[in-house]
């Protein structure tokens, strides 16, 4: 195994747990490290040397699970749940939603990531598509997996049709681990930025639990709204404290203003092997950013989803979807150029490590302020007056100037 916490090969293990969940004699566990960060540590006393861990890695074998290319796959949609209601209360176009209208018919299990009643992030599964509104909108922690892989095995070799959602390298976990293709195990990932972890979210947490004196109930990323300017946002947080509710923009909420930046995200994920176009999923969902190019009427933010066809199996149910869903076929070119991490990991932020020193140290808030200062008034008035095509040159333009 090479990625044990002592062996300082932090960059290259995704935490996915898939090594913990193989190991037939329990030799290896998830223990977090300073920074928060679960990561495999073996107990040489149990451990018998039978390398299931290392095959099961998904940082050494993606080539394993690569889908070969297949006639005129991959390819990419614009799509938008015909649901306003569903588009509303999901992160983008309400994909996960269709996917799991289409697929899930009789005899069915859904896996994905919610919030517990603790506010932890974790993996669970519902047998109801009355029970999946927790897996809508986007959850900025990394999940933990628990006992998902072998539940998913358990219900797939007792003949369930398996619906499992997750970042691409908690899908590559599951597809390792079950070591073979089952025809009835239906993967959905997301394109993923990266993912801090469960100890940054909670001393958030306590962060707003101290200033607004109360208990945070629920909690809720991607909250929709429409401003004065009847111009949709989809970068807010709303928050229920005790009796109050709050929502907050990126500019405000001190938790965003860190993540949209790389500011927290797991070591492996600044070097993803993953974000790339040679998905691992049937299906890849994203926002379509860009997507006011091809279709000027169309806003993002209120709620537009790229599509990503990736296998024969996910070509299959496109039928089913479009019963569900407004798709057009676009470029698949575009939705790459379109979305960074379709062609590159997140780039490391460079005040990381003194973020982490000062988490140790000092409040959360505290440490974001220092490392990423709010934005000046003007920089906050452009960001709500102009628009969105304007913002995204400006974006494409700072970026390429830090890139040289």
């Amino acid at each position: 195994m090479l990625f044990y916490l002592d062996t300082g090969n932090k960059d290259m293990c995704c935490g996915c747990g898939a090594c913990e969940s193989i190991c037939p004699t329990k030799c290896i566990t998830m223990v977090a490290d300073e920074e928060g960060f679960l990561y495999p540590k073996k107990q040489d006393d149990l451990c018998t040397d039978c390398g299931l861990c290392e095959s099961v890695c998904p940082s050494i074998h993606k080539e394993k699970i690569d889908y070969k290319e297949s006639g005129n796959l991959p390819k990419a949609f614009m799509a938008i749940n015909k649901d306003e209601a569903i588009v509303h209360n999901s992160a983008s176009g309400g994909v996960f939603s269709a996917v799991a209208n289409a697929y899930c018919k009789d005899n069915f299990v859904i896996f994905g990531a919610q919030f517990d009643d603790q506010l932890r992030v974790i993996h669970s599964h519902v047998h109801s598509l009355d029970e999946i509104d927790k897996y809508r909108k986007s959850k900025y922690v990394q999940s933990d997996i628990n006992d998902s892989y072998k539940k998913a095995e358990e219900y797939l070799k007792s003949g369930k049709r398996v619906l499992f959602t997750g970042t691409p390298c908690q899908i590559a976990g599951l597809r390792l681990y079950l070591k073979k293709e089952y025809e009835h195990l239906f993967c959905v990932d997301l394109v993923c930025h990266g993912v801090p972890n469960q100890k940054i979210f909670d001393k958030y947490i306590q962060y707003l639990e101290n200033k607004y004196k109360g208990k945070v109930t629920d909690f809720t990323f991607r909250h929709k709204i429409i401003n004065k300017q009847d111009k949709w946002n989809s970068r807010n947080v709303k928050i229920r404290i005790s009796e109050r509710e709050l929502i907050m923009n990126a500019n405000e909420d001190k938790y965003l203003r860190g993540f949209h930046p790389g500011l927290y995200y797991r070591p492996s994920c600044y070097k993803c092997k993953y974000a790339n176009p040679k998905r691992i999923s049937d299906l890849t969902m994203a926002d379509f950013w860009g997507v006011e190019k091809l279709f000027p009427e169309k806003d993002v933010h209120k709620g537009i989803s790229a599509l990503i066809v990736n296998s024969v199996k996910g070509n299959k149910l496109l039928s089913d979807l479009n019963q569900i869903m407004e798709l057009n076929e676009v470029d698949f070119d575009y939705v790459i150029q379109s979305n960074a991490q379709l062609n590159r990991p997140a780039k490391i932020n460079p005040k990381r490590e003194q973020f982490f020193d000062l988490l140790n140290e000092n409040r959360f808030d505290l440490a974001v302020d220092r490392c990423i200062p709010r934005p000046s008034i003007i920089r906050r008035i452009a960001s709500k007056v102009l628009p969105t095509s304007t913002k995204d040159f400006i974006k494409k333009l700072v970026f390429k100037e830090e890139g040289e």
